[in-house]
């Protein structure tokens, strides 16, 4: 009998083909038994593509005769939801895209029915296991960095376009891209308590919010977050977390810059110093490896073997939708927000 995950991948569209499906032949703990969508061009594609056992167009189906130890979901966020439900019924894990759902609320409900149902699930922060932000976050964990005391997320590109049924593009964009901002925020810095937001809408999809955080563990926070900074869809994205004396940088998710409290040239005065990494261009046929999406589905196969804890749940799923929406209404108040807490069993 194989030791392999037998996991089963709900979904054929873009995202999924063009960032997650190709990282299936470098995780040998995987045996991707089964692919479903209701296209069937997306499904048999899909399966000769990536080397799925089977192809369905039901997921009920493929439940009953396959009885897969995990799914994949990646779609639209509604469908994130009412799969998930369906699986979860089953006591299987889920692996959900981000968004978990189109609200805080779904995307608790979510959490909750996994819970109840003596299973999990992981919502794909796929930056959480990327190379140069596990490698930060390793040094911000070290005794010499101390604690946390800033954390700043800069999260800029082009103009969003109005998705999933919400028609204000400020508003989808914090629920389906800036989420990712949100979620480093709370992995480097906690738990957000409360938050300040105002937003800049210059229309058609062009806005920028500045966010002010506060973390419950009294470190304060930064998010540039905005659709004002490119003509099309480069992202630039910086993270910059200070400890005490002490801090490190990732620009890209490629470039790691760490200045350690102790100088190795004092001699130099004031002369700033520190360490830096990032990958050789050669090595860049790695790249699902560098960016995460390599490590959150071997993660995912890992935790249904009970050999990791999950570091990416649908809690957190939940949080940076809270943040999201807390966003929007201090936005439109003018008014300090506490985001709606993500808590188990509330």
């Amino acid at each position: 009998m194989s030791d392999k995950v037998r996991i089963a991948f709900v979904g054929c569209g873009g995202h999924a083909s063009g960032a997650l499906y190709p990282q299936f032949a470098r995780i040998a703990e995987i045996d991707l038994v089964a692919v479903v969508d209701q296209i069937e061009e997306k499904r048999l594609v899909a399966q000769r593509t990536w080397g799925a056992r089977r192809a369905y167009a039901s997921v009920e189906e493929m439940l009953d005769k396959e009885k897969p130890e995990g799914v994949c979901i990646s779609g639209p966020p509604q469908m994130h939801y009412e799969v998930g439900l369906q699986v979860l019924e089953r006591g299987i894990p889920i692996f959900v895209e981000k968004p978990s759902a189109i609200d805080f609320q779904h995307a608790y409900d979510l959490a909750e029915a996994a819970r109840k149902a003596g299973t999990f699930g992981m919502t794909a922060f796929m930056k959480r296991f990327a190379t140069a932000y596990e490698k930060a976050k390793e040094i911000t964990q070290r005794e010499e960095f101390g604690p946390v005391s800033m954390v700043s997320v800069r999260y800029t590109h082009g103009a969003y376009p109005s998705i999933w049924g919400i028609e204000d593009r400020a508003l989808v964009c914090l629920i389906g891209n800036q989420c990712h901002a949100f979620d480093l925020a709370r992995y480097f810095g906690g738990d957000v308590t409360e938050l300040y937001a105002r937003l800049c809408d210059r229309g058609e999809g062009c806005f920028a919010f500045a966010v002010t955080l506060q973390f419950e563990n009294g470190a304060v926070g930064l998010l540039n977050s905005n659709a004002t900074d490119d003509p099309s869809w480069n992202i630039r994205e910086t993270l910059n977390v200070s400890g005490l004396l002490c801090s490190v940088d990732v620009e890209d998710m490629i470039h790691v810059n760490y200045r350690p409290r102790e100088r190795w040239a004092p001699e130099l005065g004031p002369w700033r110093e520190g360490l830096y990494a990032l990958p050789h261009a050669v090595s860049f046929n790695l790249g699902g490896r560098w960016l995460g999406y390599e490590g959150e589905l071997r993660h995912f196969a890992q935790c249904i073997r009970g050999e990791v804890e999950n570091r990416s749940s649908l809690y957190d799923g939940a949080a940076s939708l809270a943040i999201a929406e807390a966003i929007w209404e201090s936005a439109k108040t003018g008014k300090p927000v506490r985001p709606k807490s993500h808590k188990p069993g509330q």
